[in-house]
């Protein structure tokens, strides 16, 4: 038992420090996941493989190429409309203040005094943690289509060497372990892409109809973070009924581009969702909960997007082996 905490202790050691190799890693494996099926069907129509691969890669790098720019134009936007949005916040501030009338001297003075160069600095150092730049993107994007290249091309031969290597029905019980992980995650992706998408297009338009700025900005934003249970939902919603707030205050417009985030949200998230994903990946909330602090603190928000397949592609392994079988049990949702 305690050598069995040693281990896990040393592993998430190196899966932190070591996160420039295993994030794009992890993220082609999702990938692989996600795609393998489409090429199976390809290949099984006589379609060449290499043909498969060239034009489904650059498919790959094209989607997330223009993601990037979309996320990054935004996030740079933003920082730069952040003091004309600081003269806002301090007038808002100012009459908040005035209104509320508590007797504390000299917090108007404050107010207007305030340099709001600390926060910017603040805020660009917090982003650029976060996305990194947008030439480090790039390095991690070349780096996942190549780990992607390797993982869907060389499929085929390693379960030759398989079956090779080990036993008939140890080769066959991998290969039954490898079918189940990349059938689980295939089907959550599948359904979380359409349910990302969805909800970012009609958080879109509500944001378009609103008049708030980043709309584009918002939307990605709104798929993104859609990834994330919980908590991704909330920041999404959270940042265009801010900006909303600091351009027009506390009007109906801005509540009725709030409420019509949240019933979007609510509504896809809630019913829409639970009836097409099922219990498919048969995780326990608090496992969710859990792995999103713990991904996210080895990764960050890329950990905390992955963290739900990650999670599940473990949890389908730890059935297979009988000693982990009750830590599967426990993290179970049944």
């Amino acid at each position: 038992m305690f050598l069995g905490f040693i281990v896990f202790v040393i592993l998430i050691l190196i899966l932190k420090e070591l996160r420039t190799i295993f994030v794009p890693l992890f993220m082609a494996l999702l990938l692989y996941f996600l795609f393998n099926g489409v090429v199976k069907r390809l290949t099984y129509l006589k379609v060449p493989k290499f043909l498969i691969l060239s034009f489904l890669l650059l498919f790959i790098f094209i989607v997330f190429y223009f993601s990037g720019v979309l996320i990054f134009g935004g996030v740079t936007s933003f920082i730069d409309k952040f003091p004309a949005y600081s003269t806002k916040i301090t007038s808002m501030l100012t009459s908040l203040w005035d209104q509320l009338k508590i007797p504390v001297a000299d917090v108007n003075h404050y107010i207007e005094r305030f340099d709001w160069g600390q926060p910017i600095s603040a805020l660009t150092t917090l982003l650029s943690k976060t996305f990194g730049s947008f030439a480090v993107f790039l390095g991690n994007l070349v780096l996942v289509i190549i780990f992607l290249m390797f993982m869907l091309a060389g499929r085929t031969s390693l379960m030759l060497r398989v079956k090779k290597a080990f036993k008939e029905s140890q080769a066959d019980r991998l290969i039954f372990i490898v079918n189940s992980i990349e059938n689980h995650v295939q089907h959550y992706l599948v359904i979380k892409i359409f349910v990302s998408l969805l909800t970012a297009i009609i958080g879109g338009m509500i944001i378009f109809a609103g008049g708030i700025d980043f709309v584009v900005f918002s939307a990605v934003l709104i798929f993104v973070l859609n990834f994330i249970p919980n908590i991704g939902s909330i920041i999404a919603t959270v940042f265009p009924v801010l900006i909303g707030l600091i351009n027009y205050g506390l009007s109906i417009r801005v509540l009725l581009v709030g409420a019509g985030l949240i019933l979007t949200q609510m509504i896809i998230g809630n019913v829409v969702e639970p009836k097409i994903t099922g219990k498919n990946l048969n995780l326990s909330p608090i496992v969710i909960l859990i792995s999103l602090v713990l991904w996210g603190w080895l990764w960050g928000i890329t950990g905390m997007i992955m963290a739900v397949p990650l999670t599940s592609a473990m949890k389908i392994i730890f059935e297979h082996i009988e000693i982990l079988k009750p830590i599967a049990s426990l993290i179970s949702a049944e």
